[in-house]
């Protein structure tokens, strides 16, 4: 009975056997180490992407950042520099009008013409 439950599992341990030259068995296992090379690659690739993955991340939204801080200090330098020439813009329309009330001060007023007889 104990014989029986043994022959039906699987075997634990395979032994290493290199298969015949059979119809192109040779290609086949030239094939294989092809792959296995290009696949151990591959792994050595994913796991290279996988340990810089999140400094990658850390560098591209940091640069993001950095963009934006840049551009926002070049909108408030604009502003600043917009703002002052407002300001000088309004004391010169200011001394303008001073001005020219002095002016219309100055002026006679206006004699309405004698009326015309008929």
């Amino acid at each position: 009975m104990a014989d029986a439950i043994q022959d039906s599992e699987p075997p634990k341990a395979m032994p290493n056997v290199v298969p015949l030259d059979i119809a192109g068995a040779g290609q086949t296992r030239l094939i294989v180490e092809a792959v296995k090379e290009s696949v151990a690659e591959l792994k050595s690739d994913v796991k290279d992407i996988r340990s810089h993955r999140v400094s990658d991340l850390v560098w591209h939204v940091s640069t993001l950042a950095a963009g934006f801080v840049l551009l926002a200090g070049m909108m408030i330098a604009a502003y600043f520099k917009i703002d002052d020439k407002i300001s000088d813009i309004s004391k010169a329309s200011t001394r303008i009008e001073t001005k020219l009330d002095d002016l219309v001060q100055r002026i006679p007023p206006v004699q309405a013409p004698a009326p015309l007889k008929h």
